[in-house]
């Protein structure tokens, strides 16, 4: 089985996302371009190049010519579809999940993942196989190779000051988790003037990896910082979408820290509303509120955060997961950009990381899942609202209610089959009684749909 989400197709490659698949989508997506250019990129797993093949097919068949960027980030990968003007670009990578998995991840003209309304124009396509061959140039527009690694490097250090981070001599460990980022990183570093210790730069997938960074494994990065009396520590994703960091004292911060830090930054050139999900700490809501701006929530995903923003002029848009997009500066999240920008504020305000987050305020989280089909999971929420009695939740995206232990937030994943439950609180007791009931609740409505769920 496949998932089909706002802006991408994804699964488990051989059970789920075949090359059958990925040739279909291809041939769907080069007759929403109407033939047009498209620029392709793919990140470092085993399966990224017999899908990349496949969509290659699927784009010839539409008769489109093909800016090939091979193994490249995903904000690349937007990057070059607004520097070649091309109609759109697929990037080949499963993101956050691990190494059995993989997707399709569709972006526009104008560089952004597809919204809503783009996708259900790809999706009429690809299930009404509305697309045939251009006979006159099926045979000619072999992949042209990119290489616009350069043009990149240019556009990411025009947006913060070279010559203040330069200065500071900085030494940053970076945890690149087998991924698409060491090289450009390296560059960038090198334009940046600071000192790069590399983790993890193979663009070798292990298997059953987990790539995404966060908290739970950057233990690594963490003694890698003390020990090479780094400034700054970060780990990137594996399509450079999404970055978190470590403290100079090796000290581990949540992937729901890179927006607060980011929005720091922004903040400081320019005045305006951020956009993130319901889903997202409310550290970024005490500093909009510190700042005097609006802060505006909207649905789990990029491709909602990045529409909503655009739609609102934000200046920044960004998720708890580490993802985040200065507007409009970039159109995807950009895990390098986001650490520029950390190194831009330490060096302009002489201050580290530690005394940076010291003042966030001190909140507590819990992220919880439960395995269920989507079959189940939909009911459950409804279940769940309805019984909340005199509350009155947030239903925008799932089921979000706020009360005296803080907040909690559930939701059926886009991704994955799975229930995700994140609840936040000023104090680790107030988190844990809303995370137990909660549980509860969501629990005791699946085991009444099943009898007896074990």
């Amino acid at each position: 089985m496949f998932k089909i989400g706002t802006s991408w197709v994804r699964g488990i490659v051989g059970e789920g996302l075949t090359s059958e698949i990925a040739v279909r989508f291809g041939c769907a997506f080069g007759a929403w371009t109407d033939g047009d250019t498209v620029v392709l990129g793919m990140d470092s797993r085993n399966s990224s190049p017999m899908l990349k093949s496949a969509v290659i097919s699927g784009l010839m068949y539409s008769g489109c010519k093909i800016f090939d960027l091979g193994i490249c980030s995903s904000p690349l990968v937007s990057f070059a579809i607004r520097e070649t003007g091309a109609s759109g670009g697929i990037s080949i990578s499963g993101s956050h999940n691990d190494s059995r998995w993989n997707a399709l991840k569709f972006m526009g003209p104008d560089g952004v993942l597809l919204g809503a309304d783009k996708s259900e124009e790809l999706l009429d396509i690809y299930h009404a196989y509305d697309f045939s061959p251009d006979p006159e140039s099926l045979f000619d527009k072999d992949p042209v190779p990119t290489e616009l690694t350069e043009e990149y490097l240019n556009h990411l250090a025009s947006f913060v000051d070279t010559e203040k981070i330069s200065r500071q001599d900085f030494t940053v460990a970076v945890d690149f988790r087998f991924g698409t980022c060491a090289e450009i990183t390296e560059k960038l570093m090198d334009r940046l003037g600071c000192r790069l210790v590399k983790l993890n730069p193979e663009p070798v997938f292990p298997p059953y990896y987990a790539p995404a960074p966060g908290s739970a494994n950057m233990e690594e990065l963490g003694k890698l910082v003390r020990e090479s009396n780094a400034d700054l520590g970060a780990a990137i994703n594996v399509d450079g979408d999404r970055v978190s960091f470590v403290t100079e004292t090796g000290r581990i911060l949540s992937e729901e820290m890179t927006l607060p830090l980011v929005a720091i930054n922004r903040l400081a050139r320019r005045s305006g509303p951020i956009v993130t999900n319901y889903s997202t700490s409310g550290t970024i809501e005490w500093m909009t509120s510190k700042f005097k701006i609006d802060l505006i929530r909207t649905q789990v995903g990029e491709a909602h955060v990045m529409n909503r923003g655009l739609e609102d002029g934000a200046i920044l848009a960004g998720e708890g997961s580490g993802g985040t997009a200065a507007l409009p500066v970039t159109m995807t999240y950009d895990g390098l950009l986001a650490l520029a920008m950390v190194l831009e504020t330490m060096a302009v305000s002489s201050r580290t990381t530690e005394d940076i987050t010291s003042e966030f305020p001190r909140l507590f989280m819990k992220k919880e899942e439960i395995n269920c089909p989507p079959s189940n999971a939909y009911r459950t929420l409804e279940v769940f609202r309805l019984n909340q009695g005199n509350i009155d939740p947030e239903c925008a995206d799932g089921v979000r209610l706020s009360g005296p232990d803080g907040w909690v937030h559930v939701r059926v994943s886009d991704t994955e089959s799975l229930i995700r439950i994140i609840a936040e609180s000023e104090s680790e007791e107030g988190v844990d009684r809303v995370m137990t009931r909660t549980l509860a609740e969501i629990n005791s409505t699946l085991e009444d749909d099943s009898g007896n769920r074990e």
